[in-house]
C-alpha cells in the first residue's frame, strides 16, 4: 500500500511539473491552405512598428511557432511573404492552433485552443462589417448632404452602427475575466461619448456656440485615454496606442510648450505604477517636443527633461544619453521663448562697450555672424536692405555680434556693406558666454526680442523675420 501511495505522489509531482512546463512555454502551429513553402514570422506590435519574435518555415502549408517561455501579452502579427499578414491577439493561453486561407485570412480563420484568440478574430470580423456600412452610410450622406430629412436620417443611423460597437464591445466585459486583455483592447477603439453640453445651457448666455465647444473639447481632452489602463502594459504591444498619442499630441492639445508638458506629466505619472509604460510616455512625450517644428517647443523639452532625465527618474537612460540630454539642456534653458534673453556687454569696433539691456527699441534684431561664414556673407548684406532700411523708421535696431575676434576682417565687412547703422561688437576676449546662452554654435543665428529683452522669436531667417515684423508691427497698429 506504501509503495502505491508513493508512486500515487511521484505520478502527482509528475504531472504538476508538466504542466508548469507546458504553462511556461507557448507552442503555435498554423496550417495555411494554398501556400507555398515558405517562411512565415511572428512579431509584436510596440510604438507603431512591429518587431519580430519568432520564424517557422513552412512546409505544405504547416509550421509551428514554439520556445520554452511564454510570450509577453499584447497584438501580435503572422506574417508571411508577399506582404501578407493577420492580426492575432496572445493571452494566458499560448498554446492553439490556426488554420487559414491567406487569400482571405479574416474571412477563413479558424482558432482552436485559445477562445481568447478566437474572440478576437470574431471582433476583427464584425468590425470589419461595422466598417462597411460605415462607409456605405459616408457615401449615401454626402449623396443627400442638401436633403435635411435624409441627413437627419443619416445621422440616427451613425448612431445606431456605434452603439451597436459599443454594445459588441460590452459584451466581450462580461464573457470574459476581468484579466483578459481582449475587452480591453476592445475598448481601446472606442472614443470618447462627449455629453450635450446644449442641453444645460440656456440661450440667453453670450457666445453660447463657443461655450458649447470650449465645453466639448475640454471634455474629449481630458477622458481621451479613458480606455487605456496605464498600469497595463499589453497596451504599449497594440497597433493602436502610438496612433491614439499621435492624434492626441498633434491634432487634440495646444500646440505651446506648457500645454505639451501639463498634459504629457498627467500621462506619464498615470503611467508610474508601471516601469515599462512609464518608460515609453516619457520618452515619447521627450521625443515629441524635440522633433516638433513649432518655434519654443524646446520649453517643453527642457522642462521635460529636468524633471524625469536630469532629476534620476529615468532609471533606463544611460550615462551617454543622460550626457547629450544635459548638454541640450544647458543649450536651450537660456534662450526659451517668453524668457528675457541674458544680458551682454560687448565692445565695439571703437572699444566702447555696449549692453544689450540698455538698447532702447520696441524690437531689437539679436544677430551672431562671422564674415568668413559663406551663409552670413550672403544674409548679412539682405539683413541691412531688407529689414534694417525698411524698418528703422519703426524704431527697430539690430545688435550684430561678431563671433569671431579678427578684428580687421569685420571692420573691413561693416564698411564694405556698409552696416554702420547696426550696433556692431564683438566679445574679443570670450567672457560673456553668449554661445551658451543663445546656443550659437552656428551662424548666422538671428533673435528677436520686445522692448523688455524677452525673447519672442528664434533661429529665424531673414524671410520669417520680416514676416514675423511685418505681422507684429501691423497688430499693433490696428
Amino acid at each position: 500500500m506504501k509503495k502505491i501511495f508513493t508512486s500515487f505522489i511521484a505520478l502527482l509531482i509528475s504531472f504538476t511539473i508538466f504542466n508548469s512546463i507546458s504553462a511556461q512555454k507557448y507552442r503555435i502551429a498554423i496550417q495555411f491552405s494554398n501556400t507555398s513553402d515558405s517562411t512565415a514570422y511572428l512579431a509584436h506590435y510596440f510604438d507603431g512598428r512591429i518587431f519580430a519574435d519568432d520564424t517557422s518555415q513552412l512546409v505544405n502549408g504547416k509550421g509551428l511557432f514554439s520556445k520554452d517561455k511564454v510570450l509577453d501579452q499584447g497584438i501580435y502579427v503572422i506574417y508571411l511573404q508577399g506582404q501578407k499578414y493577420f492580426d492575432l491577439l496572445i493571452g494566458e493561453d499560448q498554446q492553439f492552433e490556426i488554420k487559414a486561407d491567406p487569400a482571405d485570412f479574416i474571412g477563413s480563420i479558424k482558432i482552436t485552443g485559445s477562445e481568447e484568440s478566437k474572440a478576437f478574430h470574431d471582433f476583427q470580423q464584425f468590425m470589419k462589417s461595422q466598417n462597411t456600412k460605415s462607409k456605405k452610410l459616408q457615401e449615401s450622406f454626402k449623396a443627400n448632404a442638401n436633403n435635411p430629412e435624409e441627413k437627419k436620417k443619416y445621422r440616427e443611423a451613425y448612431k445606431n452602427a456605434d452603439l451597436e460597437v459599443r454594445n459588441y464591445i460590452a459584451s466581450l466585459k462580461s464573457k470574459f475575466n476581468t484579466h483578459s486583455f481582449l475587452s480591453k483592447f476592445a475598448q481601446l477603439t472606442l472614443t470618447p461619448q462627449v455629453p450635450d453640453f446644449s442641453k444645460n445651457i440656456p440661450d440667453s448666455i453670450v457666445d453660447r456656440d463657443k461655450l458649447i465647444q470650449k465645453k466639448s473639447y475640454l471634455y474629449n481632452k481630458d477622458h481621451f485615454f479613458d480606455y487605456v489602463d496605464f498600469s497595463d502594459d499589453r497596451f504599449l504591444r497594440t497597433p493602436i496606442l502610438k496612433n491614439k498619442l499621435d492624434f492626441f499630441y498633434g491634432k487634440i492639445l495646444v500646440q505651446s510648450p506648457d500645454t505639451i508638458v501639463k498634459e504629457s506629466n498627467k500621462l506619464i505619472e498615470a503611467a508610474r505604477a508601471n516601469h515599462d509604460f512609464f518608460q515609453y510616455l516619457t520618452q515619447y512625450s521627450l521625443n515629441y517636443a524635440v522633433k516638433s517644428k513649432i518655434m519654443g517647443m524646446d520649453a517643453a523639452f527642457v522642462k521635460l527633461a529636468k524633471k524625469y532625465y536630469l532629476s534620476g527618474q529615468a532609471s533606463w537612460a544611460d550615462s551617454t544619453l543622460l550626457s547629450n540630454i544635459r548638454e541640450q539642456v544647458i543649450k536651450l534653458q537660456f534662450n526659451l521663448i517668453g524668457e528675457k534673453g541674458q544680458d551682454l556687454t560687448m565692445e565695439t569696433p571703437e572699444g566702447e562697450y555696449i549692453r544689450l539691456s540698455e538698447v532702447d527699441a520696441p524690437y531689437t534684431i539679436l544677430y551672431f555672424w562671422e564674415p568668413d561664414c559663406g551663409h552670413c556673407k550672403k544674409s548679412t548684406p539682405k539683413l541691412k536692405t531688407e529689414i534694417y532700411d525698411k524698418f528703422k523708421d519703426k524704431g527697430v535696431k539690430i545688435f550684430a555680434v561678431c563671433t569671431q575676434n579678427e578684428k580687421e576682417k569685420w571692420k573691413n565687412f561693416i564698411a564694405d556693406h556698409d552696416l554702420f547703422g547696426f550696433m556692431n561688437c564683438y566679445d574679443p576676449h570670450y567672457q560673456t558666454n553668449f554661445r551658451i546662452y543663445y546656443d550659437v554654435f552656428s551662424t548666422p543665428t538671428i533673435y528677436l526680442l520686445d522692448k523688455d529683452k524677452k525673447i519672442i522669436a528664434k533661429r529665424l531667417d531673414i524671410e520669417t523675420l520680416k514676416t514675423f515684423l511685418e505681422n507684429k508691427l501691423n497688430k499693433e497698429k490696428n
